[in-house]
């Protein structure tokens, strides 16, 4: 059987990248970050190495930073599911061709899913979903990441959805990355996402019992 917990770890330790925290982890041993290059006229010349030099990935002990790393996870990511928006927001919310209502409805056609029956898959209030619906509140961070979750959507389509709310996916939180790796290798199995998301801590969604 596929253990999808031992891939997630392998793809957060690549792909994590909050190396101010990674870098406090007992026992981590700080990588060379200078190095020196002779270029073609035999002058020699000293460069930085990017940031991911440092990542989990490339630690001799990873598992073991992983384990530690893990015991200190808190989701500090809570939101409210809006945000309320003035006159000229909602307007251009509602009219725009990148504003959040028609690129909803857009990517939710494309799973054969109403707004309505999208909803009915969030635990989030009804008439606060309606708003949403209707351009009167943004979303948060955190009801995408649920949306996106609960209708199957893709890596790419959350990332639009992501966009037009002013979002991204920040790899320097844990959430961020546990829920790219979700949506990229197309987990959306209940089980597997309660797993996944107990495993690293990961609470404050949006999802319906």
């Amino acid at each position: 059987m596929f253990d999808f917990i031992a891939d997630l770890d392998a793809y957060f330790c690549e792909t994590y990248a909050n190396y101010d925290k990674i870098c406090v982890l007992p026992n981590y041993r700080m990588p060379k970050m200078q190095d020196s290059k002779i270029d073609e006229f035999g002058r020699t010349y000293a460069y930085t190495l990017p940031a991911n030099t440092m990542r989990l990935a490339l630690q001799e002990h990873k598992d073991e930073l992983l384990k530690t790393l893990k015991a200190q996870l808190v989701d500090k990511t809570f939101s409210f599911s809006f945000r309320p928006l003035s006159f000229f927001a909602r307007m251009k919310n509602k009219t725009s061709r990148y504003g959040f209502v028609k690129w909803l409805k857009a990517v939710l056609r494309k799973y054969n899913l109403t707004t309505s029956e999208a909803g009915e898959k969030l635990a989030v209030d009804g008439n606060i979903w309606k708003d949403i619906v209707k351009g009167n509140f943004m979303p948060t961070k955190n009801t995408v990441f649920s949306l996106a979750l609960t209708a199957n959507l893709s890596m790419e389509d959350t990332e639009n959805l992501l966009l037009v709310c002013g979002y991204e996916f920040d790899y320097t939180i844990a959430k961020d990355v546990v829920i790219s790796y979700l949506l990229t290798q197309k987990i959306y199995n209940r089980p597997m996402l309660d797993a996944a998301l107990a495993e690293y801590k990961i609470t404050n969604l949006f999802l319906a019992a």
